[in-house]
């Protein structure tokens, strides 16, 4: 079934540290998911990529159900054109810079 959406999430996982390695490689054997930080007390960023918001949402779920695993909540979720998705960097306005003491 052809779709018009392109999902990005981000997941921040934290697992027990000795749990870690077993659930980095569960990850990494999810289609379209990659780990894109993780540190030495559990806690791991995890983007994906998806045609459909369900696989997201059943990724948590699974996550949690996880042995050793504390929790896992999803921190972003961008819905994207898949024709124009490669262009939104080029288009994206840069961050703003702040001047060190600045409260704006």
């Amino acid at each position: 079934m052809p779709t018009d959406a392109l999902h990005i999430a981000s997941l921040l996982v934290h697992v027990q540290p000795s749990r870690a390695p077993g659930l980095a490689r569960w990850l990494e054997g999810q289609p379209d998911t990659e780990i894109r930080a993780e540190d030495a007390a559990g806690k791991l960023v995890v983007v994906l990529e998806s045609q459909h918001e369900r696989r997201i949402l059943e990724l948590v779920d699974r996550l949690q159900a996880r042995p050793g695993v504390l929790g896992a909540a999803l921190v972003y979720h961008q819905v994207l054109d898949p024709a124009t998705a490669d262009d939104a960097e080029e288009t994206a306005e840069p961050p703003q810079r702040h001047s060190e003491g600045a409260l704006s």
